[in-house]
Parts: structure tokens; sequence; C-alpha cells
């Protein structure tokens, strides 16, 4: 192990008037020397290269952050584009919703109107007759000659909407669900009530509306004393035509001293009507006659003074005054 002591002189001549610079190393030191500068040389490649390698891997994160970025920023906006129109589609299902309670409205009074017509009653509760927008209040939008300053919607104010459409929705499938049966119901009761109103006497049997002697106790035109009126007089013209106040059956066709030419019908239900004192008879027994038919014409046979049609109604057998049926006339039955 000699070697480690042995010593290198080394002379360092700068030019050749200067001094001559000695110095020793011994083989120990320059080795040690030699695998340093080895070490830094090695240390430093490698630095070199890692910093290369991590340059290009840090230019290649970038440009994949800012392509990601763009995409994001992309998406983000097609996101706010989609959220406005969600937005502009909900105000329009909350406007929609509004518009569906108003017709719903109307139908539940076209309902209420077609019950009136045919006499049945609503018997409904209030909440059956009506349909109320479930939130809010109502905003009624004109089709043309709109404006205004354009305000921002906020997000508290896009919930509320939210939350008063929905509401308003599932109100609607309420009232479709209740709607539905009572329709049904009222379908089915205007049905039956149609079939009665054709068999019950509800319009004037003729087209003049004079009525020349009520029903009840009078004074009698030949003997001048009190008597019972079993029907109405009706003032007309010789020969105008007498309708049947309901479908019906003719049952009695005929002249008597008392009534002249005169036809009863049978409407069933144990209804009748009669008409007297025609100047001509249009019916003949068993004839089925649809209410507004013309059985006859206006005279004065039997037992009258003057043309005219004396009018009865009977139910159950007994004679009742016939003015509280007469409700409407032949064109509008």
């Amino acid at each position: 192990m000699k070697w480690r002591h042995k010593k290198f002189t080394f002379m360092v001549i700068r030019d050749a008037n200067s001094s001559v610079m000695r110095f020793q190393l011994s083989v120990l030191a320059l080795a040690i020397g030699s695998a340093l500068t080895v070490a830094l040389f090695v240390f430093g490649i490698t630095a070199f290269a890692l910093y290369r390698g991590n340059t290009g891997q840090i230019g290649h994160l970038q440009r994949q952050l800012a392509a990601a970025s763009g995409e994001y920023e992309q998406r983000l906006g097609a996101k706010d584009e989609h959220i406005g129109e969600l937005e502009s589609d909900l105000a329009d299902l909350s406007t929609q919703a509004k518009t569906i309670n108003e017709r719903m409205k109307d139908i539940n009074s076209l309902e209420t109107q077609l019950k009136d017509m045919v006499g049945i009653g609503s018997g409904g509760t209030s909440k059956d007759k009506a349909v109320k927008p479930a939130a809010g209040k109502e905003d009624e939008f004109a089709m043309d000659g709109t404006g205004g300053e354009e305000i921002p919607v906020t997000d508290d104010e896009m919930e509320r909407l939210t939350d008063e459409t929905r509401g308003q929705f599932d109100f609607l499938g309420e009232q479709l669900e209740i709607m539905q049966p009572r329709l049904e119901l009222t379908k089915t009761a205007v049905a039956k009530q149609q079939k009665l109103l054709a068999v019950t006497p509800t319009i004037w049997p003729t087209d003049s509306r004079r009525i020349t002697s009520t029903f009840g106790i009078r004074r009698d035109p030949f003997t001048h004393r009190a008597t019972n009126h079993a029907g109405l007089d009706i003032g007309a013209d010789y020969g105008d035509p007498i309708y049947a106040a309901a479908d019906g059956t003719v049952i009695e066709a005929g002249r008597s001293s008392s009534h002249g030419n005169n036809v009863l019908i049978s409407h069933g239900n144990g209804i009748r009507t009669h008409y007297s004192h025609m100047s001509k008879i249009l019916a003949k027994v068993g004839d089925k006659v649809r209410k507004g038919d013309i059985v006859g014409e206006v005279g004065s046979t039997g037992r009258s003074t003057g043309p005219h049609l004396h009018y009865e109604v009977i139910v159950g057998g007994e004679h009742v005054d016939p003015e509280p049926y007469l409700k409407a006339s032949r064109r509008s039955q």
C-alpha cells in the first residue's frame, strides 16, 4: 500500500518570465479528485437529461391542461346554454299549466251548463265545480305588444317557479283523476235525463203563447157558472199546427161532443196529454210520435166559442196545471 504515499509533482508555467509553480498531490488525493470530477460530470449529465425530459413532459402536460381547460370551458358554455333553454322551457310549462287550469275551469263550467240545460243539479262540492291554480299568481300574456326591461332570473326565483309548476301539474293530475269518473256519471245522467225529457211534455203545443183561459176554477163561457177547467185554452188562428208536447203513442184520435176533434197521447210514466177542438186530426191511433211532431190543426169543434187549443196534462190519472210544463218552443227543444 506504499503507492498511497507516492506523490505526483505538478508544475505550472504561466509564461517565460514568470516563476514556475509546483504542487504535489498524493495518488490517493488524485484518485479522489478524479472520482469526484467523474461523479460531478455524471451527475451533471444526468441532471441535464432529467431537466430536458421534465421540460418536455411539463410542456406536454401544459398542452394537455390547456386543451382540457378549453374543452371544459366549451362544455361549461354549452351547459349554461342548455340550462338557459331548460329555464325557458320551464317558464313555458308554467304558462301551459296556467292555461290548462283555465281550460279545465271552462270544462267545469260547460259541465255545469250542460246539467242546467237538462235539469240536472250539480250536486258537487266547490272543489269539483272549479279548478283553481295550485300556487302563485296567474299572469296574462298578450299575443303581441310585449316589452319591458329584461331582468335576469335568480336561482331562488327559478326554484320557486319549479315548485309552483310541479304543484300545478300535480293538482291537474288530481283534477283529471276526479274529472274522468265525474264526466262519465254526468254523461250517464244526461242520457237518462234526455230520455226523460223526451217523454215529458215540456214544449208549447202551439206557436201561439196567448192563454185565453187558465187551469182551475173559472166561469163557464156557456152557463156562466163556476166550473173546474181541466186544462189551458191557448188562443190561435184557425188551421195553425198543433204539436205533440213529448214523445209518445197516440191512444185516442176522434171526435166527441165536448172536445170536438181531439187526440190523446200516452208518454209513459203515467203521463198523458190531450189536444181538443181541432179543425183537423193528422194522427191516428197507434202512431208513434216525437216531440214537436204535428198531430192536428187548431179549430173550434165541439164545445168551443172560437178557434183555440184546449190542452190538458194528465199525471197518474189526474189533471194537473199544464202551465209549469211549458218550458220551451218546438224550435228550442
